[in-house]
């Protein structure tokens, strides 16, 4: 299937991301232990890669054009929306939820990971 799509680095990278986000998802869940910044940032690193692919194929199917890309723009405004709502808005409605510039780095990273495997063909 993956050889019918475009961005083959890009789809192969979500494929790995979810993969990894699954399995500290686990991990968290059977308390394994693990380093900190695995289960603090990297889910944060992976999200907007995922949720851009995501979108980026809703894209495809209504265009009916897999040629189309997402602009830096709309990657931007993703990354401002979950930064906003999940480092800002959430921690004051839930203390489940903590505020932590890092994870807003680690959107703006993961962003920019996507730009760069969606340019590249």
């Amino acid at each position: 299937m993956i050889r019918l799509l475009p961005l083959k680095r890009l789809h192969i990278y979500v494929l790995l991301s979810l993969t990894v986000f699954f399995v500290v998802q686990t991990s968290k869940y059977y308390s394994i232990a693990g380093p900190a910044w695995v289960f603090h940032y990297l889910n944060d690193f992976l999200a907007i890669p995922i949720i851009a692919t995501i979108g980026l194929h809703g894209v495809w199917l209504i265009k009916q054009d897999k040629t189309l890309r997402l602009n830096g723009f709309t990657i931007l405004s993703l990354v401002v929306l979950y930064s906003v709502v999940f480092e800002y808005y959430l921690p004051q409605q839930d203390e489940r939820y903590t505020g932590d510039i890092w994870d807003v780095v680690c959107y703006g990273l993961g962003g920019l990971v996507f730009y760069v495997l969606q340019k590249i063909e």
